[in-house]
């Protein structure tokens, strides 16, 4: 019985350990575009392409090394994206794009600006038109990409109690 218990008592370890690495994990994606805080849109001459790219986007998934935001409202049941592109493809497609979904044919703007966040201006609409020189990308200071790793401490916490009792 107490080889069990010593087993089970490895085996939460162990699980609190892996919690542990993956709470990290996305503080440190956070960290790297925006400083873990969203996007917001603003501007673009084109009336079609601005009604779907302006607003508010917050951290989404990843893609190439790169954080991808999500606008936080759909348009026309499509979701719009930031995401970045490398030159695996070749440099004409290296750069930031916004898009319905990553790495797709459709797009609405892009910016050859290979840095690790999106560049506030610098933008082409369309992607293979003049740059917009209205179309800018701020940080957005909101609590975006917070709360999970808050969730992921509290979860840590109550194995922690469960172990002890």
């Amino acid at each position: 019985q107490q080889q069990q218990v010593q087993q089970q008592q490895q085996a939460q370890q162990q699980q609190v350990a892996q919690q542990q690495q993956q709470a990290q994990q996305p503080q440190q994606v956070q960290q790297t575009a925006a400083g873990g805080s969203g996007l917001a849109v603003t501007g673009c001459q084109n009336a079609t392409v601005g009604n779907i790219v302006r607003g508010t986007y917050t951290p989404y998934s990843e893609n190439h090394s790169r954080i991808v935001y999500r606008r936080t409202e759909q348009v026309n049941n499509l979701d719009v994206l930031v995401y970045y592109w490398d030159d695996r493809d070749g440099p004409n497609f290296c750069g930031w794009w916004f898009g319905p979904k990553v790495g797709g044919d459709q797009v609405w703007a892009y910016n050859s600006d290979r840095a690790m966040s999106p560049p506030t201006t610098g933008w082409r609409v369309p992607y293979d038109g003049p740059v917009d020189t209205t179309f800018v990308v701020s940080v957005h200071n909101g609590a975006a990409g917070q709360q999970p790793a808050q969730h992921v401490a509290t979860q840590q916490q109550q194995l922690q109690q469960q172990m002890q009792m």
